[in-house]
């Protein structure tokens, strides 16, 4: 492997999974085992790996990177549950909610699905580039989630008093 290949950013990191994805459809039966069993060899030297950051108390180092927590999650490895990863990536999403007037409730993960309450001010349904910009950070923080359920709240009763009703009649 070439120094070249420790330079690359994330862009170049998903071009190449993408590349990688191609070429593993095409594998005959003989090569698609040689490449499980590799993948599974540095499945444990990752492991390896986080075990040793978890000693010298540097996790979040491997973590905070793109190409490493995905492949930390692909093996099972990440040491931050799906819900932790949701709840700081819609904490990340505290300004741009603020700016479109826009809440979320997080009410957990159960049985591989976020479940979620967006609702804007007022308590009306969020519009949809803001419900699609929450459910894209849900899935970016979670990628083993399989779904992201987002409900508006349910309307608020709204309350006619007796007088209100006399005036009317």
């Amino acid at each position: 492997m070439s120094a070249a290949h420790m330079d690359w950013d994330d862009e170049r990191v998903r071009e190449h999974v993408q590349d990688l994805e191609r070429l593993l459809g095409r594998l005959d039966p003989a090569g698609a085992l040689a490449v499980q069993a590799l993948v599974e060899l540095y499945g444990e030297a990752l492991g390896r790996v986080v075990r040793l950051a978890a000693d010298a108390g540097i996790t979040s180092a491997l973590t905070g990177d793109e190409l490493i927590r995905h492949l930390l999650l692909l093996h099972g490895l990440h040491p931050e549950t799906a819900e932790a990863r949701v709840r700081r990536a819609l904490g990340a999403l505290d300004g741009f909610l603020g700016k479109h007037r826009t809440s979320v409730e997080f009410a957990g993960v159960s049985g591989g699905t976020a479940r979620l309450t967006v609702a804007t001010e007022g308590r009306a349904g969020p519009p949809r580039p803001v419900l699609e910009a929450v459910e894209q950070a849900v899935r970016a923080a979670a990628p083993e989630l399989d779904r992201v359920e987002a409900g508006a709240p349910a309307p608020e009763p709204v309350l006619i008093t007796l007088d209100q009703v006399r005036s009317r009649a």
